[in-house]
């Protein structure tokens, strides 16, 4: 049996999936059951800030032909608070400079040369508010989270930020750059369908129609100022399509004859998809790992968050609003596996229900396909087929 740590088991983002190992406990063998519960059990009863311990007493029983016998009463409605308020303290994190840096670093070519704490002092100090004197700037103020106009629809951003764009700026004049940074729990939004690129453009559009408000004859077009929308994207990412990074700009082509206007006067609204997968060493999917799993040793990698109370709070807030996201997620996970069981039959629900898990366990617990495959104890003859779902 292959040796697994632990130490990412207890992250609150593990337990936000909502179709993971538990989708196919109304099918799989009991053992596999027994062994998925234990993984959950460990987790939860290992949080640092736990009010209380876990145990198969007060959560579930399952008895044979993969009924539930019985199950802690649930309050999904406090379940649904609870989730909103961990994709708000999310969302609070990333207000603060230290956190945002390091993506900035990583995805945006005005910064790929200066180094996370050079990027964090671009952040404009303009949009920093309750500063203590002596202290970097902590907190980017959310400047005009939203945007509305008679005729336009009320857009709400997540953290909403200007920075200093090093390229063009000097001693005597200063260009920001206008960044919105989106975290995006689906990558296939649902009710309505529809692309994350197509809504990250609307809102660069908007951003970019905002800088100049209301025009008139004497409108300078000439000030408006480049605007990046990145967008993280954590779930239901195609096998193909996780650990990439996408940027999509507008670039010049000459159709007849040659121009050679400045890059800076056109390449104005760039969009950046993030989608994550599983743990890999490469900086920036490495580096959000850590933010979303509350791991303060990951996160101090790349950037100082020591004395940083506002951050330090921040990843704790996260941390232990874990605790009730789990249990939401393992009632969801139950139900959903039992309708996709009934819908589509036994044999097609374990396999898609085993698929799904092989790749949650891949992605959120940092193992390889084959360790995936041996926890959830698929049997050798029945691992090849797995391995070429996986490639498509």
């Amino acid at each position: 049996m292959a040796q697994y740590s632990y130490k990412n088991y207890s992250s609150p983002f593990f337990y936000r999936q909502r179709i993971w190992q538990i989708n196919i406990l109304w099918t799989a063998n009991p053992k596999v059951l027994h062994n998925l519960e234990k993984l959950f059990f460990f987790a939860y009863n290992n949080y640092k800030d736990r009010s209380e311990t876990l145990t198969n007493e007060n959560v579930l029983t399952i008895r044979q032909g993969g009924r539930m016998k019985r199950e802690t009463e649930i309050d999904i409605a406090a379940a649904g608070a609870v989730g909103s308020k961990y994709d708000e303290a999310c969302k609070r994190l990333f207000q603060n400079r230290e956190i945002i840096a390091p993506v900035l670093k990583e995805v945006v070519p005005e910064y790929k040369n200066f180094t996370v704490e050079e990027v964090t002092r671009y952040i404009d100090a303009d949009s920093i508010k309750d500063v203590p004197v002596g202290d970097i700037p902590a907190r980017v103020e959310q400047l005009l989270t939203e945007m509305e106009s008679v005729s336009d629809k009320l857009i709400r951003y997540d953290t909403h930020f200007k920075a200093v764009n090093p390229m063009l700026s000097n001693e005597n004049l200063c260009i920001q750059l206008h960044i919105d940074l989106e975290v995006q729990n689906s990558y296939r939004p649902s009710n309505p369908s529809y692309p994350i690129v197509k809504r990250g453009i609307y809102y660069a559009a908007r951003e970019i129609s905002y800088q100049l408000g209301t025009l008139t004859g004497k409108t300078n077009y000439g000030d408006i100022e480049k605007v990046y929308s990145i967008w993280i994207c954590n779930e239901e990412i195609p096998v193909k399509l996780q650990n990439t990074v996408t940027m999509y700009s507008i670039k010049k082509q000459d159709t007849i004859g040659r121009s050679d206007e400045p890059e800076e006067d056109y390449n104005l609204m760039n969009v950046i998809i993030i989608r994550r997968g599983t743990e890999t060493d490469v900086p920036i999917f490495d580096y959000l790992s850590g933010v979303f799993q509350c791991d303060k040793s990951k996160i101090s990698k790349y950037v100082n968050i020591q004395e940083n109370e506002a951050v330090l709070k921040g990843v704790e807030d996260m941390s232990g609003l874990g605790q009730s996201i789990m249990r939401d997620a393992m009632k969801q996970g139950m139900q959903q596996g039992m309708q996709q069981g009934m819908k589509q039959g036994m044999q097609q629900g374990v396999e898609k229900g085993i698929l799904q898990s092989i790749q949650n366990i891949m992605k959120n617990l940092g193992m390889t396909v084959e360790q995936a495959m041996e926890a959830l104890e698929i049997p050798q003859n029945e691992q090849e087929k797995y391995l070429e779902q996986m490639k498509n």
